[in-house]
């Protein structure tokens, strides 16, 4: 019992600074077209410790939060699954130990999963067009964005484990 009320206080505040760094950062950088995902890191830092299901709940969570605290056109599941890969890939495949290099290559994936899923979806809800013109520009940011996610992801973690009051028997993966 114990275990997991820790763990869902640790996801759901993951969550909500996963929601405020998207609303925060909507507002710096209006633009819909490209951005660092930056909400990303703490739906990283989760998958990582909790776990991808845990991730997953979170990605899905911290997206319709944020869609309905800050709604930008319709809302359409079919995008949350960007959010969900980013809490899922990094769990999967990452662990509290990984090399820093292997963060980068997990979130290189990771982010080309969410782009395919947000061009698809754009595809299909906005028009073809628009997903096919903003493409080369998504994946030109893609390694931008990667090491920007990846180095401060990498070392949040890295400080919360060296530095935290974490019972390690509260946040095994199971």
């Amino acid at each position: 019992m114990k275990k997991q009320v820790f763990k869902l206080t640790l996801a759901s505040s993951l969550v909500s600074i996963s929601v405020v760094l998207d609303i925060v950062f909507k507002v710096i950088i209006p633009n819909d077209n490209f951005g660092v995902p930056i909400y990303a890191i703490p739906l990283v830092i989760g998958s990582i410790i909790l776990g991808p299901i845990y991730g997953a709940m979170m990605g899905l969570v911290s997206d319709v939060a944020g869609f309905f605290l800050m709604p930008r056109g319709e809302f359409n599941l079919l995008f949350s699954l960007s959010a969900m890969a980013w809490g899922t890939l990094p769990g999967l495949f990452l662990n509290k130990h990984s090399q820093r290099m292997g963060y980068y290559i997990v979130l290189f994936f990771t982010h080309l999963v969410a782009t395919t899923v947000n061009t698809i979806s754009l595809y299909f809800f906005v028009s073809k067009n628009y997903a096919l013109t903003m493409l080369p520009l998504r994946i030109a940011m893609l390694p931008i964005n990667v090491l920007v996610v990846g180095f401060i992801s990498h070392y949040v973690l890295k400080f919360i484990l060296e530095y935290g009051e974490f019972n390690t028997n509260l946040i095994e993966k199971k």
